[in-house]
Order: C-alpha cells, then sequence, then structure tokens
C-alpha cells in the first residue's frame, strides 16, 4: 500500500503577520523605492493608454494607425508593469524574510521567465474567475425565464465560488514566482494546500485585503508602503507551508570490496 501525502499544516495568521511586518522593516528602504519606480511607470502608461484612446478616432471618423500601434504598446507597458511590480515584491520580501537587505538593483532586474510564470498564473486565475462569472450570467438568465423570485441564487453562488477560487489560490503567485513552477502546477500544489484549511486561508485573504485597502485610503503614500506589507505577510504564509529545501548533498558511493588474492 502507498503511503498517503502528509497534510499540510494550517496557515499562523498571526506568525505571518509579525514576520511579515519584520521583513518589511528590514527591506523597507528597498521596497517601498522600489514600489514607488515601477508604480510611477504603471502610472505612466495607464495616462498613455488614456490619451492614446482618445486620439484613435479624429475629429473626421478616421481612425489613426500611429495612435493604436501607441495604444497597443501602452497596453503592453501597462501590463508588463504590474507583473514587473509583482515579482520584485515578492523576491525582495523572500530576500527580507531571509534577514538579508534586498538590493534595488537586483529587484529592478527583469527577469523573463519569472515573469511569463507569473503572467501565466495570472491569466489561469483570471480564466477560471471568467468562466464562474459567465456560467453565473448564464445561470440567472435562464432562470430569470423561469422563476424570477431566484435571480438573486446564481449570482449569490458565483460570488461564493469566486471567494473560494481566490482564496484557494492566494499562494499561487509565490509558487511561481519563488518556488518556480510553471502555471498549472503553481495552480494544483496551491490548491491541495489550501484546501485542508480553507479557513485559515480565507483569514489570510482578509487580512491582506484589508492591508491593500488601508493603502487605497491613504492614495499614494499609502499604496507605497501597503504592497510591501502584503507582499512580505503573503511571502511568509508562504514559507509556513513551502519551506525552503537545502540543497542534497552527494552521498559518496561505496566502492565494491576487490577480493584479496591468496599468495602462494
Amino acid at each position: 500500500m502507498r503511503g498517503t501525502a502528509p497534510t499540510p499544516p494550517p496557515i499562523a495568521i498571526r506568525r505571518a503577520l509579525e514576520e511579515g511586518w519584520d521583513g518589511f522593516r528590514r527591506g523597507s528602504s528597498t521596497l517601498i523605492p522600489f514600489t514607488l519606480v515601477v508604480g510611477g511607470l504603471n502610472v505612466l502608461c495607464q495616462l498613455a493608454i488614456r490619451l492614446s484612446g482618445e486620439r484613435i478616432v479624429n475629429v473626421y471618423g478616421q481612425t489613426d494607425p500611429l495612435a493604436r500601434g501607441f495604444l497597443v504598446l501602452a497596453w503592453l507597458a501597462y501590463l508588463l508593469s504590474n507583473l514587473w511590480l509583482v515579482v520584485g515584491l515578492l523576491r525582495g520580501a523572500n530576500t527580507a524574510l531571509e534577514r538579508q537587505r534586498p538590493r534595488l538593483r537586483d529587484l529592478l532586474r527583469l527577469d523573463g521567465r519569472a515573469l511569463m510564470r507569473a503572467g501565466g498564473t495570472l491569466a489561469l486565475v483570471l480564466l477560471v474567475l471568467a468562466v464562474i462569472f459567465r456560467l453565473a450570467q448564464a445561470s440567472a438568465w435562464l432562470l430569470a425565464l423561469l422563476q424570477p423570485l431566484l435571480l438573486a441564487l446564481p449570482l449569490l453562488a458565483g460570488a461564493a465560488a469566486v471567494v473560494y477560487v481566490v482564496t484557494d489560490q492566494v499562494l499561487s503567485l509565490p509558487l511561481s514566482v519563488l518556488g518556480g513552477h510553471g502555471p498549472m502546477e503553481a495552480f494544483r500544489r496551491g490548491r491541495a494546500a489550501i484546501d485542508p484549511h480553507w479557513l485559515q486561508a480565507l483569514g489570510l485573504t482578509l487580512l491582506l485585503g484589508l492591508v491593500l485597502l488601508s493603502g487605497f485610503l491613504l492614495l499614494v503614500v499609502g499604496l507605497a508602503a501597503s504592497l510591501p506589507v502584503a507582499a512580505c505577510i503573503l511571502v511568509a504564509a508562504y514559507r509556513q507551508l513551502f519551506p525552503a529545501q537545502p540543497p542534497r548533498r552527494l552521498q559518496a558511493q561505496p566502492q565494491p570490496v576487490q577480493p584479496q588474492r591468496k599468495r602462494p
């Protein structure tokens, strides 16, 4: 009989909060400037998207190909800056939690593979959420034809499914960026680790949401601090369930014993 895989321990939310805050204090001198630099680039991309979108069609109703190409480039830069911010914050938080001070040049260095893994993981999660949302809309439309009083039930079920998936995949980004897993593997590993202790993961998700909400209320200054704090808490929780494995030492292979010849 094959042994069953050990159940991962639940996330200790208070421990993740304390370790994440200590990591933020240790690396704040790097994480905050990195957030301001890449976040400022993200805002510039948003402004470029708005301006180029307004100039695609001129006053004569004709499409400007130059403005259209500029709009495509602005969207690509916007998506790249978002992934750059996610990857840099997660790596910087991981370095700070290892009791080292992250360096700004390391966070600003683009890692194509990590960006692709993070982008693929985000796309997969968003695709699952989009499918749930569309199914809820279609079910509500069909139910409205049969029984209008029950119209809200599919929407409530869809909202519950969205909360479940978001909580279930709260560690998918650290798994792809820090663990080096592809989108499907990060999705599977995150679900296997979270499912046995989903309520603790829901508490972690709510905590991260409160931290980000406080940053939005304080605008630019708040976001520059709340994003690194949330990243440090998330990585601290990730390190609880997926501790860094020490490198394996190569064991010396036993040499075969040569039979001794008898001397005449």
